[in-house]
C-alpha cells in the first residue's frame, strides 16, 4: 500500500492511502456483476483510486439540501483483513442487494462506489442503456428545513463529468486551511493544500480566515 497522502487526477485531489491497481480484482468484480466497468471509472481506479474525494456536488433534486458530498470512496479488492468487507467495491455491491434500498430502488447493474457520513450513497450505472451514469441516493432527515423524503437522482453523465462538476464550498476551504495554517510553510501537506485552494478558490488568500 502506497504511503502517498494524495494524488491529482483530472484536477481533483484524491486522498490516500493508495493500493496498486489489480486487474484480477477488477475482473472478479465484473464477473460477479456480469457487466464491465465503464472506461472512465476504470481509468480512475488505475491511476488514482484512493479513499477520499473531499468535494461537494450540486444535486437539484435534493433541495433544500442540494449541495451534497460523497467523500468516502470504496476500494477495489480486499480489505486489510483479506476480506471483501465494508468499504470495498465488491463487499458494498453484495451488501447493497439487501435491505431498504434494494426494496425501494431497482439496483440491477448499479455499483455503489462512494458514500458520506450520513450513509448517502453514490452509484455507478453499468447497465448498457445508461453505462457510466452516476446516481445518488440521499436520505431524508425528519427535521424542518431538511430533505423531507428520500431522493434517488442522476448525478452525472459519466465519472469524468462527475469529477468536473465537483467543487469546494467556502466552509470546506476554511476547514482545509485551518488544518495546516499553523504548520511550517515547507510542510508538504500544507503546500498541497495551498495548491488545491489556489486551484479551487483563487481568491482564498484574501479571506479573513486566511490572514495570519
Amino acid at each position: 500500500m502506497s504511503e502517498e497522502l494524495s494524488r491529482w487526477y483530472r484536477g481533483r485531489l484524491v486522498g490516500g492511502p493508495f493500493r496498486p491497481f489489480d486487474p484480477g480484482e477488477c475482473d472478479a468484480l465484473e464477473r460477479e456483476i456480469g457487466l464491465p466497468l465503464p472506461p472512465a471509472y476504470r481509468s480512475f481506479l488505475e491511476a488514482a483510486g484512493g479513499e477520499k474525494l473531499d468535494y461537494s456536488v450540486r444535486l437539484p433534486a435534493s433541495e433544500p439540501e442540494a449541495v451534497q458530498g460523497f467523500d468516502d470512496l470504496y476500494q477495489l479488492g480486499r480489505d486489510n483483513a483479506g476480506e471483501y468487507g465494508w468499504g470495498t467495491l465488491l463487499g458494498e455491491y453484495r451488501r447493497s442487494r439487501d435491505g431498504w434500498l434494494a426494496e425501494n430502488v431497482p439496483l440491477t447493474g448499479l455499483l455503489p462506489i462512494a458514500r458520506n457520513g450520513s450513509s448517502d450513497t453514490l452509484f455507478l450505472d453499468l447497465n448498457p442503456a445508461a453505462q457510466g451514469q452516476l446516481h445518488a441516493c440521499v436520505h431524508a432527515i425528519a427535521w424542518p428545513g431538511y430533505l423531507s423524503s428520500h431522493v434517488f437522482t442522476k448525478a452525472a453523465d459519466d465519472f469524468d463529468a462527475y469529477l468536473d462538476s465537483l467543487f469546494m464550498t467556502p466552509s470546506m476551504a476554511e476547514d482545509a486551511w485551518g488544518d495546516v495554517a499553523d504548520s511550517d510553510p515547507s510542510d508538504p501537506w500544507r503546500r498541497t493544500v495551498e495548491e488545491r485552494l489556489d486551484k479551487e478558490l483563487p481568491t482564498w488568500r484574501a479571506e479573513a480566515w486566511a490572514t495570519p
